[in-house]
C-alpha cells in the first residue's frame, strides 16, 4: 500500500444508492448515533446527559489515575475520589450542554464545565484549557513572548491543538503553564480530538532538527518581505494605470490593469498576510500585526480580527467539521452549497458545480461585509465564539475600512476625476478576481473528494489532530515553483496545517520530512500532480454532493 497517495480523476469513485438499503441504512445510522438533540439547537451540538458522561469518563479515569494524577493522589487511588470528581457534573444539574474530554480525570482537581471556562475571555481574567486542564493565564498576558492578542484571541476556549501547534519545537511553554493550572474542565464546547499517538511528536523532532542542522530561522521575515515589495510594486503600477484619465489609454488596457490588480492584491494576502496571521514572519507580535493589518485591513479592506476567528481559532483546528469550521456550512439544511454527507440534499444542488462557479467571485465583497455583521454586530464567526474586541479595535477595523474605501474609489474620483461608472465597473471587476482567486485556491485543498469530512456528532473525533489534518487537506504540484508562489504555497496545504507558525517559505524543504513520517506512521497524505487537477477533482466533487443520496466513501 502506498501511503503517499497520488491520485487522479479516474481513481474517483462514489456510491450513488438511488434505491435499495444503503441509504435507509446510512440515515438511520447516521441519527441513531447522536444521544440527543434539544429543539432549536444546531444539529451538531450534543447535549449529553450528566450519567452518559459519567459513564464515559469514570471507567478510563480509573484505569490511568496512576499516569495523570499528581503523587499524593497516585499513592491513594480510589475509585470513589475519581466518582467525586465526576459528580461535580451533577451539581445543580441534569444535562450538561457540551462533550465530554478525551484526557481523563483528575481526582482532588477542582472541576469547571466549558461554559465556566468560556466566561473568562477578557483582558481581567484570562482562562483557557488545555485537554482537560484549566489554567489561569491573566497574569502571563503581559509577559507572554508571542505577545497578549493571540492569548486574548485564544481566552474562554479549548486550546489543545491550538497551543501545541503554535510551540512545535519545544516544551518549555507546557512546563511553563503548569504553574497556572487550577482545575479541570468536565465538558468542552466542541468534540476534542484523541491524544497524539506520536506521529505528530516525531514530525515536530524532525523538522526542529532540519531548523537546528541548516541554522535557519522558522519565522524568518525576509523572503515574505521581498515578495511583498514586488507584488506591492505591480500593484503600483497597475493601480497608476487604473486612475490615470489623460484620454491616451484604451479600455483594453485598463481592463488588464484591473485584472493585475486582482491578482497582486490576491497575492498580498496569500502570501504576507496569511503568514502574519499565523504569527509566521517575523520574531514578535508588532511584526504579525503590522504585516498583517496592513496588507488585510488597510490595503484589502477586509478584518484580520474576523480572519483570525475565522481561520486560526475555526479552520486551522477543525478542519472540515461541518458546524464548526467556518468554511463549511453551519447548518444541516438551507446552506447554498452542499458539500458535506451530512448535509441534507435537496434538488437545487444538483446545479451547484455550475452556479457556484459564478458566486465564488463574491467571496472578497462578502468578506468586507462579514466582518462587520459577525465580528462586531454578532460576535460569532459561525459558531466559533468571538470574544469583545474592545472599542480601540473596533475603532480600528471600521477606520480602516474608510481608509480603504477611500483610496479605492473616492480619491481617484474626487482627485483625479475620473469617471464614476467606468470606475466603479472596474472596481468591481478587481474584487471578482480577487474572489475568484482566493475562493479555488482555498476550496481545492479542502472541499475535494480525496478529503475526509470528520463527523462532529459523536462524542469525541476518531482519529488524533494532527492525523486529521492530512486526512482532510489535498496537496499539489510540489514540482512547480510557478505554482507555489501563486498559491502561496497552499499547495503544501497538509506541510501548513501542521505548521501554521513557521513561515511558508521554508514548505518545499519540509514536505519531505513530513512525507517520510507520514509513511512510517501509515498516514495517507492526498496529492495531486497539478492544480487543473485539484480544481477538476473539487468541481467533480460538488456535482456529485449535488446528486441525491450521495455517499462519499474514502
Amino acid at each position: 500500500m502506498r501511503y503517499f497517495v497520488r491520485s487522479t480523476r479516474s481513481q474517483l469513485k462514489y456510491t450513488i444508492p438511488h434505491i435499495g438499503r444503503l441509504g435507509r441504512i446510512s440515515s438511520i445510522a447516521l441519527l441513531t448515533s447522536i444521544p440527543f438533540i434539544a429543539p432549536g439547537k444546531p444539529f451538531y451540538r450534543l447535549e449529553m446527559t450528566t450519567e452518559t458522561i459519567v459513564q464515559q469518563r469514570t471507567a478510563s479515569t480509573t484505569r490511568t489515575l496512576k499516569e495523570n494524577a499528581p503523587k499524593a493522589a497516585v499513592e491513594k487511588e480510589k475509585p470513589e475520589e475519581v466518582k467525586k470528581a465526576v459528580a461535580a457534573l451533577k451539581a445543580d444539574r441534569d444535562v450538561v450542554r457540551g462533550f465530554p474530554v478525551t484526557t481523563p480525570l483528575i481526582a482532588g482537581l477542582k472541576c469547571f464545565t466549558w461554559e465556566e471556562v468560556g466566561q473568562h475571555n477578557s483582558q481581567e481574567s484570562c482562562w483557557c484549557y488545555i485537554n482537560n486542564k484549566v489554567y489561569d493565564i491573566t497574569t502571563w498576558l503581559d509577559r507572554h513572548p508571542g505577545g497578549k492578542k493571540v492569548l486574548l484571541l485564544a481566552a474562554g476556549r479549548d486550546c489543545t491543538d491550538l497551543f501545541i501547534s503554535y510551540h512545535p519545537f519545544t516544551e518549555k511553554p507546557a512546563q511553563l503553564l503548569a504553574k497556572y493550572c487550577i482545575g479541570q474542565v468536565t465538558t468542552t464546547e466542541f468534540p476534542q480530538y484523541q491524544p497524539d499517538s506520536g506521529f505528530y511528536k516525531e514530525v515536530r523532532q524532525k523538522v526542529a532538527e532540519y531548523f537546528k542542522e541548516n541554522k535557519l530561522v522558522s519565522k524568518d521575515a525576509k523572503p515574505g518581505l521581498v515578495r511583498l515589495g514586488f507584488i506591492l510594486l505591480v500593484a503600483a503600477l497597475a493601480y497608476s494605470l487604473l486612475v490615470y484619465d489623460g484620454g491616451s489609454l484604451s479600455w483594453s488596457i485598463k481592463l488588464l490593469a484591473a485584472i493585475v490588480f486582482g491578482v497582486a492584491q490576491s497575492l498580498c494576502l496569500m502570501h504576507a498576510m496569511h503568514d502574519a496571521s499565523h504569527s509566521a514572519i517575523g520574531p514578535n507580535e508588532t511584526w504579525w500585526n503590522f504585516v498583517g493589518k496592513f496588507c488585510l485591513d488597510w490595503f484589502a479592506g477586509a478584518s484580520i480580527n474576523s480572519w483570525h476567528n475565522q481561520h486560526i481559532l475555526g479552520h486551522h483546528i477543525y478542519t472540515n467539521v461541518m458546524g464548526v469550521d467556518p468554511d463549511l456550512p453551519v447548518e444541516k439544511e438551507g446552506d447554498i452549497r452542499r458539500v458535506c454527507w451530512q448535509q441534507k440534499w435537496a434538488p437545487a444542488y444538483r446545479f451547484q458545480h455550475v452556479y457556484l462557479c459564478v458566486l465564488y467571485g463574491f467571496l472578497a465583497l462578502k468578506f468586507r461585509i462579514q466582518d462587520i455583521t459577525s465580528t462586531i454586530i454578532d460576535h460569532s464567526n459561525g459558531n466559533i465564539r468571538v470574544n469583545d474586541l474592545g472599542w480601540k479595535e473596533t475603532t480600528g477595523q471600521i477606520l480602516s475600512k474608510l481608509v480603504w474605501l477611500s483610496w479605492r474609489f473616492i480619491l481617484p474620483v474626487t482627485v483625479f476625476h475620473v469617471a464614476p461608472l467606468p470606475f466603479l465597473c472596474l472596481f468591481l471587476l478587481i474584487e471578482f478576481v480577487t474572489g475568484y482567486f482566493l475562493t479555488f485556491n482555498f476550496q481545492v485543498s479542502h472541499i475535494s473528494p480525496l478529503a475526509e469530512f470528520p463527523d462532529g456528532q459523536g462524542a469525541s473525533f476518531v482519529n488524533e489532530w494532527a492525523q486529521s489534518q492530512l486526512k482532510t487537506t489535498v496537496d499539489y504540484a510540489y514540482h512547480s515553483w510557478l505554482t507555489t508562489f501563486l498559491t502561496g504555497a497552499l499547495n503544501y496545504q497538509s506541510v501548513h496545517h501542521l505548521f501554521p507558525s513557521v513561515s511558508q517559505y521554508h514548505y518545499p524543504a519540509i514536505a519531505p520530512i513530513v512525507k517520510q513520517v507520514a509513511e512510517k506512521w501509515q498516514v495517507p497524505i492526498n496529492y495531486l500532480d497539478t492544480f487543473s487537477e485539484a480544481v477538476a477533482m473539487h468541481l467533480k466533487h460538488l456535482q456529485a454532493m449535488g446528486v441525491h443520496e450521495v455517499l462519499h466513501h474514502h
